[in-house]
This record gives C-alpha cells, sequence and structure tokens, in this order.
C-alpha cells in the first residue's frame, strides 16, 4: 500500500507555496516532493536543507551527486538511484563511467575517492565511522567542515531513500534498478580521468581556443536529399532520446518537412556534419527571421549525436551558424536547451545567456474528468459565444483573428530581444498553410464578443501521423477583454473538442514563460501538470563570440 500523494493542482496555503519553491529549487516536483507534502513540515525542512548545503555548502554538485547515487546504491532504493543518475549526468556534469563508479564507491581522483570511501563507511556502518577513517580523509585534503557535510548528505539521502521505499513512489525519473548493472558503463582508468582533467585544464586557461575535430567534416545544405533527411532524424532521435527522455522525437516525415518545406516569415540554413566514413554525427538549422520587427534576429537549432560530443563538432556547426549570422546582419542569436543541462552549459561556454525560463506542462485526457472539462466548456460568458475552425480561419474572421493575433506581443518574453511581429489577414492564412504543407493538422477555438471582434483564441497543432501528443501553439486574450475568465474558456474547449473529435490524442503539451502566472494558473486549473523545464538562450552578436 502507498503513501498518499498530494497534487499540487490542488495544493493550497504553505503547501501551494512549498510546491513552488519545489519547482524553483528543482526544475520540477518530483513524486517524492509531493509524498513529503503530506507533512508541510518535512517538504519544507528538506527544501531548506538542500537549498543550504548546495547554495552555501563546500562540496560541488559532482560531488553531493556521487554520495546520492552511493547512498541510494547502497539502500537499494531504485527511485533515488533513477534520480541521481538522471540528475548528475544530466545536470552536474558526472560522465556515465563516473556515475558508474560512485556507485560503487569509486573515484579516480583521490580526493573524491576519500569522500566516498567516507560515505560508504558512514552509510554502511550506520555513522560508526573509524579513526582509521577519518585519519585517512583528512589525509586527502578533507576539512573537519566537510567531513561533517559528507555524512549530513549521507543522512539526507538515507532519509529519502527510507522515505521512497516505506512509500512505494512510482519511479516519475528514466528507470535505473540497482540490480542493474550491465548497461552502465564501467569506471573509466586513472590515466584516462587524469588524461582528460589535463585536457580541461588546458582548455580552461587558453582563451577563445577551439578544440575542433580535424575528422568531420561541415556541409552546408541547399536542397536537402532523402539520405541527408535520414542523416538529419538519426541525430536528432539520438541527440533527443539522450536530453530529454520519456520526450517524443520528431519522426522522418515530420523531420523532412521541416528541412524542405517553407517557413513563416523567415528562411532557413542548414548545416551537417559527418565523420569522414560518411557517419552523421551532428545538424544544426539557422532560422533567419524576414518579417519586419523582426530582421535583427536569427535561431539556431543545434544537435550533436551524444556518442560524438565533447570533440568539437558542436564548435564547428555553431561556428558555421554564428558566421551566417553575421553575413546577413543578425544581432541576436537565441536558441532552447533543457535548464541547466549540457546544451544550456555548452551554449554559456560561448557568450549565449539565459534571457527565458520555460515550463513545459503536460494534459493527459484519459486522466482528466471529461464532464469537469465540459462544464467549463459549456458556461456562459455573457456577451460572448464560442466558435472554431481546423486549418484555415473563415474569412469572415481574419480581419479579427489577425487583429486578435496581436495580442500575442505583450507575452512575457524576459530579456530576450524577440521584436514583435504585425499580423493581418494575409498573414494568419499563410501561417495555417505553412501548418498544412507539413502534413499537420491545425485547431483553433475563438471567442468571439457580441461586437464581432475576437476576445481570445487557442491553437493546437496535431503533427504528422497523428501520434498521441499534440502541441499547443498560441493561446491569448485581447487585453480589453481579459478578466472574464476567456483563456480558460477556449482551452477547456478545446481539450473537449479534442476529446470527441480526436480519441487518439492522449496529451497536450504547452509551454509558458516562469512569469506568466496567469496563464499557469490557467494550464493548472485544467490539469497540466509541469514535467521538464528549458530555457531561452541569447548571443548578442555585437559582442566577440567565445569558442572555448
Amino acid at each position: 500500500m502507498s503513501l498518499h500523494t498530494v497534487e499540487p493542482e490542488i495544493a493550497t496555503g504553505d503547501t501551494a507555496a512549498l510546491f513552488t519553491a519545489t519547482h524553483q529549487a528543482l526544475g520540477v516536483i518530483p513524486n517524492l516532493a509531493r509524498v513529503m507534502a503530506n507533512s508541510p513540515a518535512v517538504l519544507k525542512g528538506y527544501l531548506g536543507v538542500v537549498t543550504t548545503l548546495s547554495t552555501e555548502g563546500t562540496l560541488p554538485a559532482q560531488m553531493r551527486e556521487s554520495i546520492a547515487l552511493l547512498v541510494a546504491q547502497e539502500n537499494g532504493c531504485d527511485y533515488c538511484l533513477s534520480v541521481h543518475a538522471f540528475r548528475g549526468t544530466r545536470t552536474a556534469g558526472l560522465s556515465a563511467a563516473e556515475a558508474t563508479g560512485a556507485r560503487r564507491g569509486k573515484a579516480d581522483d583521490p580526493w573524491a575517492a576519500a569522500v566516498l570511501e567516507l560515505a560508504a563507511s558512514a552509510v554502511r556502518d550506520r555513522g560508526t565511522v573509524a579513526d582509521e577513517q577519518l585519519t585517512a580523509a583528512r589525509s586527502a585534503g578533507l576539512s573537519d567542515g566537510q567531513i561533517v557535510e559528507v555524512i549530513a548528505h549521507v543522512a539526507l539521502n538515507v532519509f529519502t531513500n527510507y522515505l521512497a521505499t516505506a512509500a512505494r513512489i512510482e519511479v516519475d525519473w528514466p528507470l535505473v534498478r540497482h540490480t542493474d548493472w550491465t548497461n552502465t558503463p564501467s569506471a573509466p582508468s586513472a590515466t584516462s580521468v587524469r588524461s582528460a582533467a589535463r585536457n580541461r585544464r588546458t582548455t580552461d586557461s587558453t582563451t577563445k581556443a577551439v578544440t575542433l575535430p580535424t575528422s568531420v567534416h561541415v556541409k552546408p545544405l541547399q536542397h536537402v536529399s532523402a539520405a541527408e533527411a535520414i542523416a538529419w532524424h538519426q541525430v536528432v532521435q539520438a541527440s533527443t532520446a539522450h536530453d530529454l527522455p520519456g520526450v517524443p522525437a520528431p519522426d522522418l516525415g515530420q523531420i523532412q518537412a521541416q528541412l524542405t518545406r517553407p517557413a513563416l516569415g523567415s528562411r532557413r540554413l542548414m548545416w551537417l556534419a559527418t565523420r569522414t566514413d560518411g557517419v552523421p554525427v551532428g545538424v544544426a538549422a539557422l532560422r533567419v527571421f524576414t518579417s519586419p520587427g523582426q530582421e535583427h534576429l536569427a535561431e539556431v537549432d543545434l544537435h550533436v549525436d551524444p556518442a560524438h560530443r565533447r570533440l568539437g563538432t558542436g564548435s564547428l556547426l555553431l561556428s558555421a551558424a554564428v558566421a551566417a549570422c553575421r553575413a546577413e546582419n543578425r544581432r541576436s542569436l537565441i536558441a532552447t536547451a533543457p535548464a541547466d543541462g549540457p546544451g544550456e552549459a555548452f551554449s554559456g561556454r560561448r557568450g549565449f545567456r539565459r534571457a527565458l525560463a520555460l515550463s513545459h506542462l503536460l494534459l493527459r485526457l484519459d486522466d482528466t474528468d471529461g464532464a469537469a472539462l465540459l462544464r467549463i466548456a459549456e458556461a456562459e460568458h455573457a456577451g460572448y459565444r464560442l466558435t472554431g475552425w481546423t486549418g484555415t480561419v473563415p474569412d469572415g474572421l481574419a480581419d479579427s483573428f489577425a487583429a486578435a493575433k496581436n495580442a500575442m506581443n505583450d507575452a512575457p518574453v524576459g530579456d530576450l530581444d524577440y521584436g514583435s511581429v504585425a499580423w493581418d489577414a494575409d498573414r494568419v492564412r499563410a501561417m495555417a498553410a505553412v501548418v498544412a504543407d507539413r502534413g499537420n493538422t491545425l485547431l483553433t477555438v475563438a471567442a468571439v464578443h457580441d461586437s464581432g471582434a475576437m476576445a481570445g483564441y487557442t491553437e493546437i497543432v496535431i503533427p504528422h501521423g497523428a501520434p498521441p501528443r499534440v502541441q499547443q501553439y498560441d493561446t491569448a486574450v485581447v487585453p480589453e477583454h481579459r478578466g472574464h475568465g476567456l483563456g480558460l474558456w477556449v482551452k477547456a474547449a478545446m481539450a473537449s473538442r479534442l476529446r470527441a473529435e480526436h480519441p487518439g490524442v492522449v496529451e497536450i503539451e504547452t509551454d509558458n514563460a516562469d512569469d506568466n502566472v496567469h496563464m499557469l494558473a490557467v494550464n493548472h486549473r485544467l490539469g497540466f501538470r509541469s514535467y521538464r523545464r528549458t530555457c531561452e538562450l541569447q548571443l548578442d552578436l555585437d559582442l566577440d563570440l567565445d569558442l572555448d
């Protein structure tokens, strides 16, 4: 029998505030935090200890995650092992081999090895650390303060292990079992680790030094062939599976459509990186915006196959994209990456800065109360009516729809130099044509005022092939019509429409800027749940690009 989990969507008071703090600290609200919330005091205490140790303690993130992996392995806690295998390799910078070594209590760096030996002694002997162990820790360079921190991390992780096991928590991270060693790389040799450390120190001390692979060729693509689309898809699929587990990668048809079909208000430049034997290892697409109000802007989408990273391929591709931006007289280059992941770290070392944080949310229609959705969708809103269409907006609504589209220009964009877009009837028709040309289906639900003005709308795109997850496009309410619950109304009507007309659709994915509190509240009321975070990064091209 499992313990009750508190759902963030219905939490109030102190518990709701604690969930907000959890999201800020971890980027998600994991099932473990939902169990802790049965006692707000426990969740508050846990967050306080985690935050203080990570911000004021002396142990680096890699070491903290290594201790957590060791303790979870010793206690046979698959939940915590899954959490820290993910966080250790995705956010703290541990390699898969280092994570495996930590589980075994091993590290090639003498200081790290001493920390793990001390942690292993503490967890295995229930705190009865021998004098010899303390002496060895001090000899390796640990201060008494660091010894105290190591034991604190052991105790903290023993608590989470015990709670996760007692609560029988469903694992909501990529699963790693304490009994499974066969698919995890063995720890690297001391020689290889020391060599890698020397290489990192050399790079860190060299200004504008770039390690570029001599065996990789970057080819600009003019007209994408079927073979090149397959190669592109292969790289994106591998990159997505590694960086965004659980997020469906686009299928080959979607990739081919993106690469070969025109985009709205922009044109695309593309590069494919291959080894000398022709194996694709990286791709980059640069979207150069052409609409008035965005002629200063470009956006890069870059992927490197995880098996070929840290060899300079990403730097080669980014160099090509930046050179193209300069040739196009662009002042701002933006990119999207998982928050606190390797993509953001890669970009940060090359001059990008985080300009906007986004929360990604999912609504599972099969877990949603359809009757409740229908009640919201069918509720009366005096002075307004609902309408909807598939594909291109009806001619009689085109002008008012374009006017409503302009309401998106006040959407929160953080510090992004995004510019603005002026919508008219021709542009909204062109947008629908682009979606249809890629084989996707565009659905729109709108609220129309008695005056004939469109007061608000929401859009969903069903990707080609009718996959179970669909993508939220714009949702907006015109400023003078805000405060009447129209955003909730149109989104509930859209969800009800999907359930009725597209029964194969299981999930809706959307994203919100962290400071878009109103739309976040709307989505949470409908049942959307946060499941990952990304950030928008910006490179100011009037600055020198550092490819170190």
